[in-house]
């Protein structure tokens, strides 16, 4: 049975997600890193390149967020993977031996990914989640770093996430409304996909809870301009309504043309007035004192972290963080369905990136060469990334082995790629174990409380609180019935109390839009 549901898990994996070409954001990544790896290089300090670009990435975070809320979440963003550096840098420059030596930097890398695990999952920052900090944390392990070097890894830690913070809201002077109409194209995307294929009707309702949530953050009154055509979309969704029009405002969102007027609609105020609006520090305190149900996956990661450096280094493997990274990675996702396909995604990636890296590497014998090469392979992994996540870690791999061969020179490239190979091998492996033994109990609690509280919508006459709960009780049951396997759960009682919950659903919003016109 286990075997079954791990083999039905890995089913798409190969897929590529749809959309446009993220070529802005690929290129805003790829200057926030190119800046400050420059400088380090240019000043003669190849071991300040780490701390360097692990700042620089502090803007791969927040980015569906508004531009005046996104810098608030890289702000702390940078802050956090400031600490993961000089934690990671404080077990370096501990002088331990033997066993020490592997338990305490284990343990270091350890706690970053508990608490970066459970911190974006609470704040619900989607990729790359908690992984970044994982990196950083693991890399610094191996620096040769003193304690006299950590303000100064810090100080340069802050100033490239300052840097990156400062590129990535730089676009809000040429789009102001760029994140609002992403997140609107996003979801009549997601929308229309759905009406054509009814099993994709939860992930377009999930698009468009995300969207009217990026407009309720929006400081620019998009309310008229965006939030009818979402409350268009919802009635083409479950309502019936005619879903033509979505094609030309998709269209012209996608186009960066103007946008249409929205047909006639009720309840944009409303529903953006209900949305949650709380700054993502508050949002992770509230989450540890209430949702216990994050608790286990953030576990998960600690432990698959500390057992993948272990195992790594009593079969004698170098680079053991990337152990660690590869477990991290692993389990990224709240379910064992999402670990097993993840892991493989992240073994093939790894696989044609050392075939890559064995090419580049080479090539990288001056600072000039080793620059342009990082540019490039930083730029292929925020251009695949968004799409498939095993070509994203083609890039990837090919970065971290560049990076890596700056500062350990002496490193012949077959023993970085072996080491790379093998050491993805053990943390994907033990990631996969340790999401199917260690088991979520708070899950079935928080299922039953999801199920509850659509029941009590469903029989309310607010369609915004019934819509939440439905994405709240499909949420649930990715943890429950995908993460443990063992007890399914009563699908065919929760598969009728959701097409109950969107029937429902369509007879309110039919209600709302009749007769009625758009309140803005």
């Amino acid at each position: 049975m286990l075997l079954r549901h791990l083999g039905s898990s890995v089913h798409g994996w190969q897929r590529i997600a749809p959309g446009p070409h993220p070529w802005w954001a690929a290129g805003v990544a790829t200057a926030a890193l190119g800046v400050p790896l420059a400088a380090t290089l240019a000043a003669g300090q190849p071991l300040l390149a780490a701390p360097a670009t692990f700042g620089a990435l502090a803007n791969l975070y927040g980015r569906t967020e508004p531009y005046a809320r996104r810098w608030r979440t890289q702000a702390w963003t940078g802050l956090g993977l400031t600490g993961a550096v000089l934690l990671g840098g404080a077990a370096a420059a501990l002088p331990l031996t033997g066993w020490l030596d592997v338990l305490v930097p284990a343990l270091a890398v350890a706690v970053v990914a508990v608490v970066a695990k459970f911190v974006t999952d609470a704040v619900r920052t989607g990729p790359p989640g908690g992984l970044i900090p994982v990196f950083a944390a693991g890399t610094l392990t191996v620096e040769p770093l003193g304690f006299p070097d950590l303000p100064l890894v810090a100080v340069v830690t802050l100033t490239c996430a300052a840097l990156a913070v400062a590129l990535s809201c730089a676009a809000g002077v040429l789009r102001p409304d760029g994140p609002e109409r992403n997140a609107v194209a996003r979801a009549l995307r997601s929308v229309l996909v759905a009406l054509a294929d009814p099993r994709l009707r939860p992930r377009a309702s999930a698009d468009l809870h995300a969207a009217w949530g990026v407009l309720s953050l929006s400081a620019l009154g998009c309310a008229g301009r965006h939030g009818g055509w979402l409350a268009h979309a919802e009635r083409a969704l479950d309502a019936g309504a005619d879903p033509r029009p979505l094609s030309s405002a998709l269209s012209a969102l996608e186009a960066r043309g103007s946008l249409p007027a929205a047909p006639l609609t009720r309840g944009v105020r409303a529903e953006l007035l209900g949305r949650e609006s709380a700054l993502p520090r508050w949002r992770a305190v509230r989450a540890l004192r209430t949702d216990r149900v994050l608790v286990v996956p953030a576990l998960r990661v600690g432990i698959a972290c500390t057992a993948a450096v272990v195992v790594a280094s009593a079969l004698g493997l170098g680079h053991t963080y990337w152990a660690a990274v590869g477990a991290a990675a692993a389990l990224q996702s709240q379910s064992s369905r999402n670990t097993a396909q993840r892991a493989l995604q992240r073994s093939a990636g790894t696989l044609l990136g050392v075939g890559v890296a064995a090419v580049l590497v080479p090539l990288a014998t001056d600072d000039v060469r080793l620059w342009l090469l990082t540019v490039v392979c930083m730029f292929g992994v925020e251009f695949c990334m968004p799409r498939n996540y095993a070509l994203g870690s083609v890039s990837i791999t090919a970065l971290s082995l560049l990076l890596t061969r700056l500062g350990t020179s002496g490193t012949g490239v077959s023993t970085l790629i072996a080491d790379r190979v093998a050491d993805t091998g053990v943390g994907v492996l033990l990631g996969v174990l340790v999401a199917v033994l260690v088991r979520n109990r708070h899950a079935g609690a928080a299922l039953e409380d999801a199920a509850g509280a659509l029941h009590r919508s469903s029989a309310g006459h607010d369609p915004q609180a019934l819509r939440r709960d439905l994405l709240g009780l499909r949420e649930a049951r990715t943890r429950l019935c995908e993460d443990d396997w063992r007890l399914p759960g009563p699908r065919a009682a929760l598969d009728e109390a959701e097409e109950v919950g969107y029937r429902r659903l369509g007879d309110l919003l039919r209600r709302s839009g009749e007769g009625r016109n758009l309140s803005a």
